[in-house]
Order: structure tokens, then C-alpha cells, then sequence
């Protein structure tokens, strides 16, 4: 748990105010030996002395608590960005980090979220054997109801529906979805910024404002693909131009025009290695597995050969977009595999 400072600060205090233990003792109607133990730490301030301690050296509760907002600001992303080097290879190490911290640091918004946005993005007995759905939607509803950060609150329904999901229970993850505001109902930053300021401000944000919107748009043909390739599983849909025939040949055209879009956006220099063609690290991620949802669409059409050749292609993408894929191969491939058996291709699972 995090340690008080509270003695070792009253002490600093009442030296900078040039005072001693019994004139400050006098003033608070208490021993002097009370205030010796205070400043050595041996034990602490009755709670209902606090306020009248803050008030005779003129500071907030917050500075007599050695409570220092910006320095904890500070160890929390230091160790978000300790626990993140486990994210994708080491999840309970991960939530380990996260947890012990969440000792020091009970009821933080951030560390909260982190834990619930891994239990959102894997299999729950996938991190330690143990189903954690229970606590996961847990800390969703606490976040929901104590935070006061509107996009907090947005992101934690996000994944909350998405474990309702999990669970089965489709409509209970759609309410909460349709919770959510549609794109345009709030402004953002990079996209005001660019629209109304000027000189580099503008160009930054303009350039932030693309790169997201690109991104949105490959992904959005893609969700479209997977609609297109699934709907087979839904005997309820209707169309008035579409039969089930069309189906698959519309997630085609989908995927294909999400690896145009962003195969249209990366940099266009033969003298570049593959992995810095592309604008952002996470562009190789979709672009290789566009090729794999392709190749699901030919294997249900029955064309195996072209199904296979789109599976070489996304093995040379990921083989190639990384400059660390020799030696982080093993990590890489178990997501290039894992995604091959999500889209019912485990026969080609390397």
C-alpha cells in the first residue's frame, strides 16, 4: 500500500514555520510527545485534528498528505507502460502488474480500465485458467457509475458489451451499444483543431485527423466484409437485392476495398524496407488480415487455390512488415494463427 507521509510532513512544516514540538503541541492542545511520535512516524494525527493541523500551516489536506497529484499521475503511466510490454505475450503478468498496483493506488479510473479492457480482449480463462467475467463486468459498472470522465464511461460500455457478448447474451451488448453517441454527436480534437486553427497547429492535426479516419474507413469495409461473410448464420436477414448467393461475393468486394484503401496510404518509395511503407505501426496487422478474410470467402466458395494463394500473401505480409518478426516470430505467428482458426481456416495454421 502506499506509505503516509503525513508525520515526516508536518515535521518539514513546522521547521519551515521556525516553531518547536511543544509550541506546535500548545497550539493543537496535545503533548508534545504526541507530536513526536507523529513526526517519527510511530503513529499518526487523530483524523479529526487533520483539518485544524491544514488550516495553522495555511495548506490543503492534499499537501500536508505529501500528496503529490502530477508525480502520481506520473508512476501510474510508468507503470501502464511497464504492464504493456506483457499486453499481447504475457497477459497474467500483465494483470498482475495491474492489480498490484491497484493496491497502491485503489479506485484509480485508469488502472481500473486497463484491467478491464484485458479481461475484454481475451479469453478470460485464456490469462490464468480462471473466468473473470464476473469481474469484469463488475469493474465495468463501477467505472460507469463513479466516473465522471465522459469518455471514460464510453470506452467501459464499449467493452462491457463486448463481454455481454462473450456471454451470450447479444441483446443486453446491443442496448448497451446503441448507449453509445454516434460518430458525429461530439466534436473531437484533431478534427476542430484541423478545421478551425492554422500553420502547423493545422497541419498536425489534419495529419492525426487522416490517419484516424483512414483507419476507421478500411476497418468499416472490413466489419462489412465480416457482416456479408456471416450472414449465412443469420436465417432471419431479408434483402430486397441481395439472396444468399450474393453473400460472399459481397464480403469480397468489402475486404478488397479495404486493402485499397490502405494499400492507396502507404508511402509509395521502392527504396523502402516493407515494415516503413506503412504510416503507423498496426497498418501491417489489418493489411494481413484482409488477405485471410479473403481467403475464408474462397474456401466457402469452394476455390482452394485462390484461397491459398491469399493465405501466402498474408504470410508474406507478416513475414515482411516487421523488422523484429525473426525474432519475435513465434509471438507474431500465434496471432496470424489464432486468426486463421477464428475464421474456421485451421488447416492452414503454420
Amino acid at each position: 500500500m502506499t506509505e503516509i507521509h503525513i508525520g515526516s510532513k508536518i515535521r518539514e512544516l513546522r521547521k519551515k514555520k521556525g516553531i518547536t514540538q511543544e509550541a506546535l503541541a500548545t497550539v493543537l492542545t496535545v503533548t508534545p510527545q504526541a507530536v513526536s511520535k507523529w513526526e517519527s512516524g510511530v503513529t499518526y494525527p487523530d483524523m479529526a485534528m487533520i483539518p485544524a493541523i491544514a488550516r495553522y500551516f495555511e495548506v490543503s489536506l492534499d499537501v500536508l498528505f505529501d500528496y503529490d497529484v502530477n508525480e502520481i499521475k506520473a508512476s501510474i503511466k510508468k507503470i501502464q507502460k511497464d504492464a504493456g510490454e506483457f499486453f499481447y505475450h504475457d497477459q497474467k503478468r500483465y494483470v498482475e502488474i495491474i492489480k498490484n498496483a491497484l493496491n497502491d493506488y485503489p479506485g484509480n479510473e485508469a488502472l481500473l480500465f486497463d484491467l478491464l479492457n484485458i479481461y475484454a480482449n481475451y479469453d478470460f480463462t485464456l490469462i490464468d485458467g480462471s473466468d473473470h467475467t464476473d469481474e469484469a463486468l463488475e469493474i465495468a459498472d463501477r467505472l460507469i457509475s463513479g466516473s465522471n470522465d465522459y469518455v471514460t464511461v464510453c470506452w467501459t460500455k464499449e467493452r462491457q458489451a463486448g463481454i455481454y457478448l462473450k456471454k451470450g447474451e447479444y441483446g443486453k451488448a446491443k442496448e448497451i451499444y446503441e448507449s453509445l453517441p454516434h460518430r458525429d454527436d461530439i466534436p473531437t480534437q484533431s478534427q476542430s483543431m484541423a478545421f478551425m486553427l492554422s500553420g502547423m497547429d493545422k497541419l498536425r492535426s489534419a495529419t492525426y485527423y487522416r490517419n484516424g479516419s483512414i483507419e476507421d474507413l478500411y476497418i468499416a469495409c472490413e466489419k462489412m466484409g465480416d457482416a456479408w461473410l456471416t450472414m449465412d448464420e443469420h436465417p432471419e436477414a431479408s434483402f430486397d437485392d441481395h439472396t444468399p448467393a450474393d453473400y460472399i461475393p459481397e464480403a469480397i468486394k468489402c475486404y478488397r476495398q479495404a486493402i485499397t484503401v490502405l494499400e492507396s496510404f502507404m508511402v509509395d518509395q521502392p527504396d523502402l524496407a516493407p515494415h516503413q511503407r506503412y504510416l503507423w505501426a498496426g497498418m501491417q496487422t489489418f493489411h494481413w488480415c484482409f488477405h485471410q478474410d479473403l481467403a475464408a470467402c474462397y474456401k466457402k466458395l469452394g476455390q482452394t487455390r485462390v484461397c491459398e494463394q491469399e493465405i501466402e500473401t498474408a504470410y508474406g505480409i507478416i513475414s515482411t512488415a516487421w523488422a523484429d518478426f525473426e525474432t519475435r516470430r513465434e509471438l507474431y505467428m500465434k496471432y496470424f494463427n489464432r486468426h486463421l482458426t477464428q475464421l474456421g481456416l485451421e488447416e492452414y495454421v503454420r
